[in-house]
């Protein structure tokens, strides 16, 4: 299988030259920050030089940008990547349910079928403008998978964090592999593409759910495993309070004193207003997949009450599984919808707001705000460029309006992160299409197979 295009020519060189995207109309995302127009932007190895009018560039190869707006590229902050390989698969019905359908097929996966699953996400990702993706990884039968994984993510370009999970059967009263953890670690130079891919705990937290009800993680448990990130200074991630079973979870963390600018808390659809009170107390975000968490029957994120604390929040994926196209966008136009809705008023949130979540907001929830989620100088150059010419995007509007409610992946031109492009006119530099689609379709073929 070979889903990459060579390196060679322009992918592997594109992260060391020099652009300028000239002539467009620039949202930096910056707090406080006006659209910018006719402004040019300058990348030189892979990051962001300077942003402003008729930049003087000459070694700069020229982007022309005119009628285009560019925007930080979108940033996703919780999915299991590995679950795309079974996109469309889950039908909502008892056999074939996301749990019992993932579950099953979760088994048979090779190291393979992990780097295909990241590649596959990755493609969707690019296309969508995300790039930057939270791979919450609980699918890790061996250290080969997890090294799988990661060699997808790197393959194809992505920025990424990579949140080291134990498996669905692995029991609660099972410590997480903390030796392999522990290796990957010391030897992350060897994974990360020069700081691109950072890693992380997909923690299973002090609360379980055993047969659809609540039951305790041993607490000698879950320190150990909690301990292997914040023993290495490491970032953690934990589900919780998504499911009825799963009340107050969010009150134990904070009880116990847990909660922490370190901590992304994933769901928390059901969280009280105690306990949005010490997730924002803390400095703890909140991840949020209103699609996801609707079609599985979690329930409804509180939006507003989280935003009106003052709880950081990002936008998720989750699992293409259950929502099927990696869109961000549509997640951002829910997240929203959700805030007017619970909080009556239209102006309650806006498009500027929202676009923020999936940008700004999202990457200091990674604590990735230094390095990406703003189109600042000094920053490493995530971007996306949206053409604005399409009839779908008529008539002109304030372009944080148009971005969240009408842009479509063919609508975006250019995607670079870390400086390389990895799309550019409809095609991606990395990633052959013809051959990954081929390579999935053999994949999902053996994994229904093999299960049957």
């Amino acid at each position: 299988m070979s889903a990459i295009v060579p390196m060679g020519a322009v992918a592997a060189r594109s992260a060391t030259e020099e652009y300028l995207i000239r002539d467009a109309t620039v949202l930096t995302m910056a707090p406080g920050s006006a659209t910018l127009a006719g402004q040019d932007v300058h990348v030189r190895g892979g990051v962001i030089v300077a942003i402003g009018e008729n930049i003087d560039a000459p070694s700069a190869k020229r982007i022309n940008a005119r009628g285009s707006i560019v925007l930080p590229g979108l940033v996703d902050t919780h999915w299991h990547l590995w679950t795309t390989l079974l996109r469309n698969l889950a039908d909502n019905s008892a056999e074939n349910g996301y749990f019992a359908m993932t579950g099953r097929l979760g088994q048979h996966f090779t190291p393979a079928d992990m780097r295909l699953a990241a590649m596959l996400a990755a493609a969707d990702a690019i296309d969508h403008g995300i790039t930057t993706v939270h791979d919450w990884c609980h699918n890790i039968r061996s250290p080969a998978h997890a090294r799988a994984a990661l060699t997808g993510l790197d393959d194809a370009g992505l920025r990424a964090r990579f949140s080291y999970g134990a498996t669905r059967e692995t029991g609660f009263d099972q410590p997480l592999d903390g030796k392999d953890f522990a290796r990957l670690h010391d030897r992350w130079s060897d994974w990360s593409a020069g700081g691109r891919i950072t890693l992380g705990l997909g923690w299973r937290g002090v609360m379980a759910t055993v047969d659809g009800r609540p039951a305790a993680v041993p607490e000698a448990v879950w320190r150990a495993d909690l301990a292997l990130a914040r023993d290495r200074g490491l970032p953690v991630s934990v589900h919780a309070n998504n499911t009825a079973a799963n009340r107050g979870h969010i009150r134990q963390l904070a009880d116990l004193g847990l909660l922490g600018r370190d901590m992304q808390i994933v769901h928390a659809v059901n969280a009280e207003a105690d306990e949005i009170a010490a997730i924002a107390g803390s400095g703890a975000s909140v991840s949020l997949a209103p699609s996801s968490e609707l079609t599985v029957g979690f329930g409804v994120p509180p939006v507003a009450a989280l935003r009106g604390a003052g709880v950081l929040l990002g936008a998720s994926i989750d699992t293409p599984a259950l929502v099927g196209a990696s869109d961000l966008l549509r997640e951002l136009r829910t997240i929203q919808g959700l805030a007017n809705a619970q909080a009556g008023d239209e102006m309650a949130m806006t498009p500027l707001d929202a676009l923020a979540i999936g940008t700004r907001e999202g990457a200091a929830s990674l604590g990735l705000g230094d390095i990406t989620g703003t189109l600042t100088p000094g920053k490493r150059a995530d971007l996306i460029v949206v053409r604005s010419d399409a009839l779908s995007l008529q008539p002109q509007a304030d372009p944080a309006t148009t971005i969240l409610r009408s842009v479509r992946p063919s609508d975006i031109r250019l995607v670079m992160v870390d400086g390389a492009i990895l799309k550019q006119d409809g095609q991606l530099t990395r990633i052959d299409r013809a051959a990954l689609a081929s390579d999935v379709a053999e994949a999902s073929a053996r994994l229904v197979r093999d299960v049957r």
